[in-house]
């Protein structure tokens, strides 16, 4: 008799645990929700603000150009949507173009501040990035990276690898 209520107990108990989880949904997996875009750009504004000290003027042309951009990102994403190489190397040029005309609205001081801290920030998710491989015991699907570690690659264009150059 002990045993069957144990067992209906743990049954009980993992049902509960199991429900509970559904309800908590991904915010708690460290995963991201889809995103409000202007929610997004007003919340990257304001770190901008705060970090690099922008006047009225600047904040509404960073607004602008942040605003441009991820509309830009989206229809990049749909347009290569599965093709993860000519994202990358699309959003790299798309990166580049935005920190040319972030130099154009910002004093050089900011410029150079929102460089440094850019850096910064890639090296932590590079870091982040690497602990998760780590953690998952290498690349994805066993794979490494083509254009990082020179394997031969039946290539959509990554950029990355000597065919491109």
């Amino acid at each position: 008799m002990k045993t069957v209520t144990l067992i209906i107990s743990s049954l009980f108990l993992f049902m509960v645990l199991g429900v509970s989880a559904q309800q908590h949904g991904p915010q708690h997996r460290g995963q991201r929700g889809h995103v409000n875009p202007e929610e997004l750009v007003k919340r990257q504004v304001e770190h901008m603000k705060t970090e690099l000290k922008l006047n009225e003027q600047q904040e509404k042309q960073v607004k602008d150009l942040l605003t441009e951009n991820f509309k830009q990102r989206g229809e990049l994403m749909k347009k290569y949507q599965g093709q993860r190489d000519s994202v990358m190397v699309n959003m790299k040029k798309m990166e580049e173009q935005q920190n040319l005309s972030l130099k154009k609205i910002l004093t050089e001081e900011q410029y150079k501040t929102y460089l440094t801290n850019q850096e910064k920030r890639k090296q932590e998710m590079e870091k982040r990035r690497k602990e998760m491989m780590d953690k998952r015991g290498g690349q994805r699907d066993g794979h490494g990276d083509p254009a990082t570690v020179n394997e031969d690659h039946e290539c959509t264009g990554c950029g990355g690898c000597d065919k491109h150059k």
